[in-house]
């Protein structure tokens, strides 16, 4: 009697409990022949399968120059070979925010700090979304990126030497035009902070602060399959907002064309409007090349830039690089008061020219950074209204970059 419920207990536990169909199932002999009600059947997955993208994939941007527009270069048509590689500081070798600190530079567009192993192609501003019909649909992000980066020139209280301590923020958004995700118009505010230490010379007293608080915008149409633009816009305050006039505000632009020779080279020719009182229009334009995935050439006046991919740990890409920048900017200021010029209102232009080493290494979550140190040579204040003087020479001296963009 004991034995016949034992056995009716097993067999009604046996029954309730939820069992997985496996693909290799051991035999057992105590095992219970299957119910003819509830055969076993093969159940769906309760996980529908999800394409894995990485929205953020393509070369990190950098910020963009202090004081002049930068725009995303144009995207290089496909012509049947894969896609150049990524660029090191944005969406593409144009798509580059310019140097913190002067005329903008777009590495090229595999130059992204990324590269080295299998090339990875990431696409930073888009992502793919599979529809419930299971069509894909290509997506522009609004958010492209955040950017911070530090510049530090150094110096001391020397007649002719001025420390530069400047720190830049800025957002990028994209808004897509003409329904196409792939030339979205980038849209940028950002404001930097520059602290000026010296110099202590006669006639070069300089207020403590200045600042830049503007708006960039930039576009790259792809006119025909092998013909693009660059286009750009900046305008803005750049004052150590003691006051404000019309000085104050400042316009920028930067126009170039770029013409696809082929699937790894690009030529670019333009101009860069900088509106400095002493430097208003500078031609632009050069060749950017991408021989193979490890090297990005981006022979481009006014800021050059050559990058070599020599290492991939894990997900992310490293890459050294030399480049050059016309760096600078303008200011409307107040004389300092132990100047001659006690409390005079002034137009002044900051210019010199920069030559950097540095490192860039990028993620496929977005994040960014590069790493530089420089040479700052032909240093000049350039006073536009009280003249006392027209012109201060400074010494040359060595600058320190770190920045970050996610």
């Amino acid at each position: 009697m004991i034995g016949c419920w034992c056995a009716l207990a097993a067999t009604k536990i046996h029954a309730q409990r939820v069992q997985f169909p496996s693909s290799v199932a051991p035999a057992s002999p105590f095992a219970a022949a299957p119910s003819p009600v509830y055969p076993a059947t093969p159940q769906p997955s309760l996980t529908p399968a999800i394409q894995s993208f990485d929205p953020y994939a393509a070369p990190g941007m950098a910020a963009p120059p202090i004081d002049v527009p930068y725009s995303a270069p144009a995207l290089t048509p496909n012509f049947g070979a894969a896609p150049p590689t990524v660029t090191p500081y944005g969406m593409n070798p144009a798509t580059v925010a310019p140097p913190m600190q002067g005329i903008p530079y777009a590495p090229p567009p595999n130059s992204n700090i990324l590269q080295n192993m299998p090339t990875v192609q990431w696409n930073r501003g888009t992502y793919d979304y599979t529809n419930p019909d299971g069509s894909t649909s290509r997506l522009q992000r609004f958010m492209q990126q955040l950017t911070v980066e530090s510049t530090y020139l150094m110096g001391n209280h020397n007649p002719d030497q001025l420390a530069w301590n400047r720190l830049e923020m800025a957002a990028t958004f994209g808004v897509p035009i003409f329904r196409n995700p792939d030339t979205p118009l980038l849209i940028t505010p950002g404001f930097a902070f520059n602290w000026l230490e010296g110099p202590s010379g006669p006639n070069a007293d300089l207020p403590p602060r200045v600042y830049d608080a503007y708006l960039d915008t930039a576009w790259s149409p792809k006119l025909t399959e092998r013909l693009s633009a660059d286009l750009g816009f900046r305008t803005g305050v750049w004052s150590d907002f003691s006051y404000f006039d019309s000085r104050s505000m400042r316009f920028m632009g930067r126009g170039l064309g770029v013409y696809t020779l082929s699937p790894k080279m690009d030529v670019h020719a333009g101009v860069w409007y900088l509106d400095r009182n002493k430097v208003k229009i500078l031609p632009a334009g050069g060749v950017y090349w991408r021989p193979n995935p490890e090297w990005d050439l981006w022979l481009l006046f006014p800021n050059p830039k050559i990058r070599k991919r020599f290492q991939n740990l894990g997900q992310i890409q490293w890459w050294w690089y030399v480049a050059g920048e016309y760096g600078g900017g303008a200011w409307t200021i107040t004389r300092s008061e132990d100047g001659p010029a006690d409390g005079a209102r002034d137009d002044i232009d900051y210019n010199d020219i920069r030559v950097m080493l540095g490192l860039e290494w990028e993620t496929q979550t977005r994040l960014h950074g590069h790493a530089e140190i420089g040479y700052v040579f032909d240093r000049e204040i350039v006073y536009s209204q009280t003249n006392l003087p027209p012109e201060y020479n400074l010494d040359d001296t060595i600058m320190f970059r770190l920045g970050f963009d996610f």
